[in-house]
């Protein structure tokens, strides 16, 4: 009896240190997803030869691709590259993404001035990335803590540097048109936390903050391509500079494509609740721009107390690296594995519903190698699926991917509701595979004449 009162005690006692994911409520977030990211759809279906299709002709729908940007960042191919697990991580990758963060920080690039040249595994990912049809994003054209020593030095005058930095963003936007949207200034009033004798601080300063700033590189890289999409970015979204540098773009003329929003929950106090999630949403579609979630990262493993928990484990990476010895690295759990499904599946769910919401970007897709040490990853460090990308996959490519059957009627047409994104429709006829490609979009017509082209004989 007494032995199982202590093994009563040490139940509870684990129930407190771990009590896994509390469901969150989601209200209405299924009825958001129908009303903002599906329509109502009429196909008027022809073959090739304008014949028309016989009423009840069985019409297969299937979607091909998502409107809405499901993204991760590349930007581990700095340390994947040429990694046994790296194919494999790029196969997981290409299942459930369909936009790609390169990384373009300035110091890795450029160790001699004037010579730019993007390191291979970057040029790699980048290349790999287009050969899947994904939507790229530039990670970023300026950031205080990338920088060559050049524009980091304590003595070169304001206007030198500003004439360095301008003509390195143009210089980006220019040489890589295939980068569909940049981040202008990654973190900009993160710039408090740098020695003010440093060059980009002395810059930013003399420009007047991160508002003037960041207009500053926005019509910089406008000048050279006007219909760019260009975003601002930081990692606390209830700093008070971060409004005032969003509100003076918008108020002088700095135009802005997307909002982004970071999360790296390693601590306790930074993860996300429903109600703090949702209230952060709902506060920031008030500047009607397009929100992106940026760089989340949930980890598989107890998280850390607060920040100064977070910095001493800091302390110890930094100690690792001097002595040239491997990094630590926290490892999962089951439990906190659980965990970060299910957080995931209530936060990727909650920011589909936000009609503000254009894109969500997951930052470690692998845990090897991972940032700060921290098990953030989808992907285990060998490469192999975490329960979370099993929730996210799920969710892309089944609960929120249309895959329909419909009968012709007889005027020739389909009806449908399906989710924003690219289609097939697929007729088969008298052993023969007709098919036709179309486009689903918020703002694109709800009816549409599609003519379908034989593919091949059934039988083959």
């Amino acid at each position: 009896m007494v032995k199982l009162v202590y093994i009563l005690i040490y139940c509870l006692a684990l129930s407190r240190v771990f009590s896994g994911h509390e469901q969150w409520q989601l209200t209405g977030a299924q009825a958001r997803i129908e009303q903002h990211r599906m329509a109502d759809c009429v196909l008027n279906l022809r073959l090739a030869n304008n014949t028309e299709l016989p009423a009840g002709t069985r019409v297969e729908l299937v979607q091909t691709g998502h409107h809405f940007k499901f993204g991760g960042s590349l930007a581990q191919a700095r340390v994947l590259d040429g990694h046994l697990s790296y194919p494999i991580y790029l196969e997981h990758f290409a299942k459930v993404f369909n936009y790609a963060t390169i990384g373009f920080y300035w110091s890795s690039h450029e160790k001699k001035r004037g010579e730019w040249e993007l390191k291979g595994y970057a040029q790699r990912s980048l290349d790999w990335a287009l050969s899947q049809g994904m939507f790229l994003r530039g990670h970023p054209l300026m950031w205080h803590n990338t920088l060559p020593e050049w524009i980091a030095d304590t003595e070169r005058g304001v206007s030198q540097l500003d004439k360095d930095i301008i003509d390195h963003v143009q210089m980006l936007v220019a040489t890589y048109p295939q980068i569909n949207q940049w981040d202008l200034y990654n973190e900009t009033p993160g710039i408090r936390l740098v020695s003010p004798e440093q060059g980009a601080r002395r810059w930013v300063e003399a420009l007047g903050g991160p508002g003037p700033t960041s207009k500053r590189i926005v019509d910089a890289v406008r000048a050279v391509r006007p219909d760019g999409v260009f975003s601002l970015n930081h990692f606390k979204y209830d700093e008070a500079a971060y409004h005032a540098e969003i509100q003076y773009c918008l108020e002088h003329g700095g135009k802005i494509d997307a909002i982004v929003i970071q999360s790296h929950m390693h601590t306790r106090d930074t993860i996300w609740s429903e109600a703090q999630m949702l209230e952060m949403l709902d506060a920031y579609e008030g500047y009607k721009v397009p929100i992106e979630l940026s760089e989340i990262s949930v980890l598989s493993c107890e998280p850390f107390t607060d920040w100064s928990e977070l910095k001493q484990w800091e302390a110890s990476i930094n100690e690792a690296r001097e002595r040239r010895i491997s990094l630590p690295m926290r490892e999962s759990t089951l439990e906190w594995k659980q965990y970060q499904a299910d957080y995931i599946r209530d936060f990727y769910t909650l920011a589909f519903s936000h009609p503000s919401v254009s894109a969500i970007i997951w930052w470690s897709v692998s845990d090897y190698k991972a940032w700060r040490g921290m098990p953030a990853g989808l992907l285990d460090a060998e490469g192999n699926p975490k329960p979370s990308y099993q929730v996210i996959r799920e969710l892309v490519e089944e609960e929120w991917s249309t895959q329909i059957s419909v009968d012709v009627d007889q005027f020739g047409r389909v009806e449908f509701k399906g989710f924003y994104g690219t289609y097939d429709a697929i007729v088969q006829i008298d052993g023969s595979r007709w098919i036709g490609q179309f486009v689903l979009l918020p703002d694109g017509e709800r009816a549409a004449s599609l003519s379908l082209t034989p593919v091949s004989d059934v039988s083959e």
